[in-house]
Formats: structure tokens, C-alpha cells, sequence
């Protein structure tokens, strides 16, 4: 993902005890490292418990969209904000109190599983009132804390109504199933043509997201022509005997899928978020070293301005039916260029 672009701050530092210590305007802050972590905060080091509102926002990647981050912060009470990524710096703090005044922004770093068992970065997601996950890769993200206290404490904060955000890989992991990216990423003219090529990796029971029970999620998706592998990934978790049923929502770069607690979703940004079902009887061939096969199945874009109800799967947008067939993506109407390959 490309970052925000840094505010400029003038910093004065001083080093205290092992933690780097500044001052910018009135909100303090300080650095922290440990093994396999670094922590970068800025604001208030004490916990607060405002009232916070359960949704996700599911940023599609490129560039971090400001009404989407003002929404998740006004979700997140301004309360304390905790940005997860593998890759990242400090960039996201200053970036969310130009935003809006908030508790505290911290930005944890993860590149060691160890850290995954830390009690201060443990500590620091439990006191969390917004989880944010940063773009990068998200084969960091299983390696580092799939399956460790880490996860727990990301899904015990879901589940007392913590908001939760995500871009780019922060979005791929959101769903129970996801693209994992081990072995890199995969073009949709690759997964078309063997859904079980070495580099489809998709996984399962990462985040409990309300309302992402049997989905997956990718990301850069028109811009990309992601539409292919989305289909792929589909298709897969039901040959694999996870799912009869699945869903699957693309979103589209600088645009972002704000999902509320209820399970009502709008969009922000230029582009869409794209909203697929497919059935098992919708697969019709699904098999290692073999072109994915598919019926036609539905797919919504929902824009700006237009509402999708997750729980009924069911909204106004753009419709049209999209197959895989011969190795290729089959749409009901001619697509637009950024649906073709070059």
C-alpha cells in the first residue's frame, strides 16, 4: 500500500528510561522497543474507556481515504487507537490527530512472533478502543501472530464492540477465509487456469469479523483485475469442503467498505466495493491443473452513495452476472477497461 503522506511535526526529544520521549504541541510522545516489536505513541499513555460502536472498514488500498478514518475514529469514541502492521513506521499518528483529537494513537510494529506473546504489546490491544491494520503483505500477519495471543486479543476487542479497520492486507485478513500470500501473489489469469497452482493459498479463522462469516476479501480490485482470483478463492474454499456457500467483497483502490454492526455497508471513495455469493452447485469445475469452471453468479458494485445490506445480501448498485470460463472471466455486458487485461 502507498502510506499517507507525513505531516511535517517539529519534534523535541528526549531520552528517558529506554524511551524516546517528545513533544509536539500538546500531545506527547514515545518510542518503545522490545523483542520482535517497536511501539510508537502519541498522546495520552492512560487508558480511557470511551463508548465505542462495533463496525469494520475495509479500505480497498492505494491511499488511505480521510472520511473513511473519521468515521472509524468517531466509532472508536476518539478513544485509544492501536495501528497493527509488520512493515510501517510512525506515519499513521500524526496522521490520525491531523484527523481528529483522539486519546492516543499507537502504532505497534510486529516482526517477530515472540511479540506476539508480549504483555505490553498484549496489554496495548486490550486497552485498544480502534484496531487499524496496515498495508504490507499479509503473509506477515499469519507468520507473526495467526493462532497467538495477539489474534485472541484482536478478537476479544471485535467482540466487545471495538471497531476494527484494515487496508490493502489489513483487509485481506478480515474475513474468515482469506488470500494468505505465501508464496507470493497471484495474478487472476494464473488462478483462473489452476485454481490449485502453489501460489492460490487461502486460510481460514484469522479475525472474527461480524458479518464476514464465510467470506473473503481482496483488495486494488478493478485496478488490479482481481475479479479472476476472487473467483478462484471462492471456488476453492467449496471444492476444499469449508463452505457450501461463500461470499466474496472486492474493493476498489482509494475507496473503502464501511461496514456498520448491524451488517449495513456504504461506500466512500471514487470506486466500489464489489459483493459476490456463490453456491456450491455454482462450481463446475474446481480441480489441480485444470481451468476454474463456474456458472454465472451475481456480483453487485455498490458506490458512493449506495447501501448493502450484508445480513440480507441485498442493496442498490450496479448489477451483473461474472463466470470463469476457459480460463478467463465472462461478464454479462462488455466490461470496462479496468475489468479487461491490457
Amino acid at each position: 500500500m502507498r502510506t499517507p503522506r507525513p505531516i511535517a511535526l517539529l519534534l523535541t526529544s528526549l531520552l528517558v528510561g529506554g524511551l524516546l520521549v517528545s513533544s509536539a504541541g500538546t500531545a506527547a510522545s514515545t518510542e518503545r522497543r522490545g523483542h520482535g516489536y517497536r511501539s510508537w505513541l502519541r498522546g495520552s499513555p492512560i487508558d480511557v474507556h470511551p463508548a465505542t460502536r462495533g463496525g469494520a472498514m475495509l479500505a480497498g488500498g492505494a491511499y488511505d481515504r480521510a472520511t473513511a478514518w473519521r468515521w472509524f475514529l468517531e466509532h472508536a469514541g476518539y478513544g485509544d487507537i492501536v495501528i497493527v502492521c509488520a512493515t510501517c513506521d510512525a506515519v499513521y499518528n500524526p496522521y490520525v490527530f491531523n484527523l481528529h483529537e483522539v486519546d492516543s494513537a499507537q502504532t505497534l510494529k510486529l516482526t517477530k512472533r515472540v511479540a506476539a506473546s508480549d504483555p505490553f504489546v498484549l496489554a496495548s490491544l486490550t486497552g485498544a478502543d480502534g484496531i487499524f491494520i496496515a498495508g504490507g503483505d499479509q503473509s506477515d500477519y499469519l507468520r507473526v501472530w495467526k493462532d497467538s495471543p495477539v489474534e485472541d486479543a484482536i478478537n476479544d476487542a471485535i467482540a466487545r464492540g471495538v471497531p476494527i479497520g484494515g487496508i490493502s492486507a489489513g483487509l485481506a485478513i478480515q474475513g474468515e477465509f482469506l488470500f494468505s500470500a505465501e508464496k507470493n501473489t497471484i495474478t487472476s489469469d494464473r488462478a483462473l487456469l489452476n485454481p490449485y497452482n502453489n501460489k492460490v493459498t487461502v486460510r481460514r479463522d484469522m479475525l472474527r469479523v461480524p458479518h464476514l462469516a464465510a467470506t473473503i476479501t481482496d483488495s486494488h480490485f478493478s485496478e488490479r483485475r482481481r475479479q479472476g482470483r476472487l473467483l478462484t478463492f471462492m471456488a476453492r474454499t467449496i471444492a476444499d469442503g469449508w463452505t457450501d456457500q461463500v461470499r466474496g467483497i472486492g474493493v476498489d483502490e482509494a475507496t473503502a467498505v464501511l461496514l456498520e454492526a448491524d451488517g449495513t455497508a456504504r461506500v466512500v471513495g471514487p470506486g466500489a466495493g464489489w459483493f459476490l455469493r456463490m453456491r456450491e452447485a455454482d462450481v463446475l469445475t474446481c480441480a489441480d491443473g485444470q481451468p476454474l469452471e463456474t456458472r454465472a453468479i451475481d456480483i453487485v458494485g455498490v458506490h458512493r452513495g449506495d447501501v448493502f445490506d450484508l445480513t440480507s445480501w441485498s442493496g442498490n448498485g450496479e448489477r451483473r452476472t461474472i463466470r470463469a470460463a476457459d480460463g478467463a472471466v465472462v461478464w454479462d455486458r462488455s466490461p470496462t477497461p479496468a475489468e479487461t487485461d491490457p
